[in-house]
């Protein structure tokens, strides 16, 4: 009965400590080299109208950081008008997000929502 027990809290012991670290490494905080997260915000995209990133936080920008939520969405950077067939697409249900670390790039970015309004979260990055 004592081997049963000291088997017992042994295998609860060695389960601890394998799986406790990585628990508590599956909460850390992502960190992208050479980039520091600055700002966050929320923009809605509709269907009628091309939107652009906040020109505060594009002002200093060094990269950032898209994920596109609800309906897909058209996107160019080249500072072109994106429509309903032209620019390059993302698809919301399929996770796609969108990186980019070029100051002309963020501050040409345009985009606008297909078959619905989208909602995309942006983190803002200022070069370390």
């Amino acid at each position: 009965m004592k081997k049963t027990i000291i088997r017992k809290l042994l295998f609860l012991l060695v389960v601890s400590i394998v799986l406790i670290p990585l628990l508590v490494s599956s909460a850390e905080q992502v960190n992208v080299i050479g980039y520091t997260p600055v700002a966050c915000s929320r923009l809605v995209v509709t269907t009628s109208s091309v939107s652009q990133l906040s020109t505060d936080q594009i002002a200093t920008a060094g990269a950032v950081f898209i994920t596109v939520e609800g309906n897909n969405i058209r996107y160019r950077i080249d500072g072109g008008t994106p429509s309903f067939n032209y620019g390059h697409l993302v698809v919301a249900s399929a996770y796609q997000n969108i990186w980019l670390n070029d100051p002309a790039s963020i501050k040409s970015f345009r985009a606008i929502a297909i078959g619905g309004n989208a909602i995309l979260q942006i983190t803002y990055y200022k070069r370390n």
